[in-house]
């Protein structure tokens, strides 16, 4: 499922990119579920929330903000999302280039243009997607790991919790799931000898705990606290202290 998020103050112009994505959709058969935000500010609160885009449509002058600074502050939380800048002006074409832009798309919109635009970020979102496999029950299983929030061992068994509120379960060991995943373009972070979290998934943390965009608390135990985070400030960009 392809998540895109569109932010416009012009009613008629998040409408045309709704409508065309949708076109392509159904010719392309590709799935999506598409947010509409007439504010940058709505949309960082969302984004605020836990919620991620694969895709983002975002209006560079918006009449009630700053669609530049609304990329900045998105991308301080989320670095992974593809930034389309939707404006009639060419002068921001430098600011682009700071904030890993994708593409940049014309005002008035021109279908045939947009639609080459989209199919090429969809293309590269699918390459970055990373899946976990397993077996159970003489079955192959796999799951993206961008949707998993964490694994969890109990004995024997691995319970892998997704973002959906699925839960899957196989035999085998934590170690040998994390020695898989280390390969892999989704960080995962061991905080106890129980779980493996999905760093993307976390939206707080603290020394003796981290909290999930879902809300969920975990415990970092405390031989593993040093090593979180280590780890946890390396992915920011810098160390953290505790």
């Amino acid at each position: 499922m392809l998540s895109v998020a569109i932010c416009d103050d012009e009613h008629l112009i998040t409408g045309q990119i709704e409508e065309i994505i949708n076109e392509i959709c159904r010719r392309e058969n590709i799935l999506a579920e598409i947010d509409v935000f007439f504010s940058g500010e709505l949309l960082e609160q969302e984004i605020g929330r836990g919620n991620r885009y694969d895709l983002l449509y975002l209006d560079i002058q918006m009449e009630n903000g700053d669609g530049i600074q609304t990329a900045k502050n998105i991308r301080r939380v989320d670095e992974n999302v593809i930034i389309v800048f939707v404006s009639g002006y060419d002068r921001y074409m430098m600011e682009l280039f700071r904030l890993d832009v994708f593409a940049f798309v014309r005002k008035p919109i021109e279908a045939e243009a947009f639609s080459k635009i989209f199919l090429e970020a969809n293309q590269k979102i699918g390459r970055r997607n990373f899946y976990f496999s397993f077996h159970y029950k003489n079955e192959e299983f796999k799951i993206p790991c961008r949707n998993i929030l964490y694994f969890e061992s109990r004995g024997r068994q691995i319970k892998i919790h997704s973002r959906d509120g699925k839960t899957e379960v196989f035999n085998g060991k934590l170690a040998d799931v994390e020695r898989r995943l280390a390969e892999g373009k989704v960080p995962f972070l061991r905080i106890h000898q129980s779980f493996l979290v999905n760093y993307h998934m976390i939206k707080v943390r603290n020394k003796k705990e981290i909290t999930l965009i879902t809300g969920e608390k975990l415990p970092i135990s405390e031989d593993r606290q040093k090593q979180f985070c280590h780890t946890y400030g390396s992915l920011l960009g810098g160390e953290i202290d505790v």
